[in-house]
């Protein structure tokens, strides 16, 4: 049922003028997926400040608050997402990308994380890198007739030149992580992940490309497959991130010879109690 609604959409789009992901306001000609004021939204999305680097959020690699404190050091996104409010543009694309089956979203984001993959990958990098999406699961892709991930990684191969490979696999089972704790995620996706052809990915940087990383359960658990695999390195690259940043905070240190445990009060002769300060 859900690949027929996937062919069905794609036969309408062909015969309906463009509209707007996120308002619904009918495109030109020169726009792809935003009106003119929800890209502009979403540029400022784009630009926000990372708290730790102080770069815009597309141009930075700083890793979420989850994915640092497990060891990554590097994480490719465009912007910040905020589950809070679905409306904002940002967000509308997230579920224009996740179900309508657009070719434009597709490319569209291809396009933009074209440039920041670039800019993050250093010249050697460039020369043995492939692309790898996550895998969705059997019952998201039976719902939504297709998987977003692959297809956004098909394009990301047109838009930057870079190989792409499928063999990354998910076994059957488990449940959706939507509505799971962070701690839940990580059981959740535990050992659920296989790679078919470890030979496409034998000692080459591979960037791992996904949608959404939250509690970098799904992405953490692949690089660990991908790098047993034979990778040589593991490059994160996903749409939007969620979650604070990762910054790390310099300990106070104590002068020497100064307590800094708490005094306690003594018992004066009115038998009130006073503090030794």
């Amino acid at each position: 049922m859900g690949r027929i609604v996937s062919a069905l959409r794609r036969v309408f789009g062909t015969v309906y003028p463009a509209k707007c992901v996120c308002c619904g306001e009918l495109l030109a000609e020169e726009d792809p997926v935003f009106c003119r004021n929800c890209y502009d939204s979403y540029e400022n999305a784009k630009q926000e400040i990372c708290s730790r680097c102080l770069n815009p959020r597309c141009r930075c690699t700083c890793p979420s608050f989850h994915l640092g404190k497990a060891g990554l050091r590097r994480l490719i996104k465009l912007y910040r997402y905020q589950p809070s409010n679905g409306d904002l543009p940002e967000n509308r694309i997230l579920f224009a990308l996740k179900q309508q089956h657009l070719q434009s979203v597709f490319s569209f984001l291809a396009r933009e994380l074209a440039e920041s993959i670039g800019e993050a990958l250093t010249p050697k990098e460039k020369q043995t890198a492939i692309l790898v999406p996550c895998p969705r699961s059997g019952h998201a892709k039976r719902k939504n007739g297709y998987d977003h991930t692959s297809e956004l990684c098909r394009a990301l191969s047109r838009e930057t030149g870079i190989p792409f490979s499928l063999s990354l696999k998910r076994v059957r089972g488990g449940k959706m992580q939507k509505r799971l704790t962070a701690e839940e995620r990580r059981r959740n996706v535990a050992n659920r992940f296989f790679f078919k052809k470890p030979d496409e990915i034998a000692g080459k940087t591979v960037v791992l490309v996904d949608d959404v990383t939250t509690s970098g359960a799904t992405l953490l658990e692949c690089r660990k497959m991908v790098l047993s695999a034979g990778a040589a390195r593991v490059v994160p690259c996903v749409v939007a991130v969620s979650g604070r940043d990762f910054v790390l905070r310099p300990g106070k240190k104590r002068k020497k010879g100064k307590s800094y445990r708490k005094k306690k009060p003594t018992p004066n002769t009115n038998g009130s109690e006073t503090s030794d300060e």
